[in-house]
């Protein structure tokens, strides 16, 4: 069976260096032979998280997304690098998620103005992990100097990210059986985590 991934492009901006870096990761996942989808946080515009809002959250958009979290094992999750954190888009669509992500695992790629991209890659995995998902030790960045004429002329850079997208589909469907596995076991502390979400 294939594994399924989600590439989640997280920038508002039409044309982001982040986008690019998330269809390097896309092409890879789908050499690995899963089924990739795809969420563009610049098209799919989600509305600003208010907790506690029922009517909001059926919103149709939101609908989708959580459809298409539910459906994966594995996400690659691309973000710009703003004000040392992770895009606002990202963020929000975050808000909307929780148990959509537990026991899923994520690969990350940042775009960045000159820094590193520890800041906000840091950032994501936080969030996921938070959400009792699990990321790759590993992840990849790219500063502005790493493009020309709209491409990723880095090749270390390029090599990274297709490296992530194999092991994400190496390792996502493995991670997520086994939580499940553990989920099955109830409310007992042998569940780990997992035994958190029986009502998912």
């Amino acid at each position: 069976m294939k594994a399924r991934i989600l590439i989640v492009a997280g920038s508002s901006r039409a044309g982001s260096t982040s986008k690019i870096l998330s269809e390097i990761a896309a092409e890879a996942a789908h050499e690995a032979g899963a089924e990739v989808r795809k969420l563009d946080l610049h098209r799919t515009r989600l509305p600003l998280f208010v907790s506690g809002d029922s009517e909001l959250a059926e919103a149709p958009q939101l609908r989708e997304v959580r459809e298409m979290a539910n459906w994966a094992q594995g996400f690659v999750l691309a973000t710009p690098e703003y004000h040392g954190s992770l895009g606002g888009s990202l963020k929000n669509w975050f808000d909307w998620l929780y148990s959509e992500l537990a026991g899923k695992t994520a690969a990350i790629v940042a775009s960045t103005g000159g820094g590193g991209g520890d800041m906000s890659i840091t950032a994501v995995k936080n969030n996921f992990n938070w959400c009792h998902g699990f990321t790759l030790p590993f992840h990849a960045a790219a500063r502005r100097g790493d493009f020309e004429d709209g491409r990723l002329a880095n090749d270390r850079v390029r090599s990274r990210i297709r490296r992530l997208a194999f092991d994400l589909v190496r390792y996502a469907p493995m991670l997520q059986e086994a939580f499940e596995a553990a989920k099955a076991l109830g409310e007992e502390e042998s569940s780990g985590f997992s035994g958190y979400h029986l009502r998912d």
